[in-house]
């Protein structure tokens, strides 16, 4: 089980920056062993590949927490709400 409170400072880190808007919707669970798992969905994320949405979660990352920090981030999902609403 990750630990709570840098489960705490993930989701702040991203909904406090760049994910902030109010459709904007960001999980942050648990992983395997104390790895913490991300999904996003935001319109932010309409119209981009892949590497872009992955680069938009992970600068927000390394920006704000340590390596050591980040490093326990081992799934992130970035999605567009229609991206959603196809599946």
């Amino acid at each position: 089980m990750a630990d709570e409170q840098l489960k705490k400072k993930v989701y702040e880190v991203l909904k406090k920056g760049y994910f902030s808007g109010p459709d904007d919707t960001v999980d942050v669970s648990d992983g395997p062993e104390d790895s913490i798992h991300l999904i996003i969905v935001s319109r932010k994320f309409d119209g981009r590949r892949l590497k872009e949405k992955s680069d938009l979660i992970w600068s927000q990352l390394m920006q704000q927490l340590s390596a050591d920090e980040w490093g326990k981030v081992s799934l992130s999902i970035g999605a567009s709400p229609e991206e959603i609403k196809a599946t």
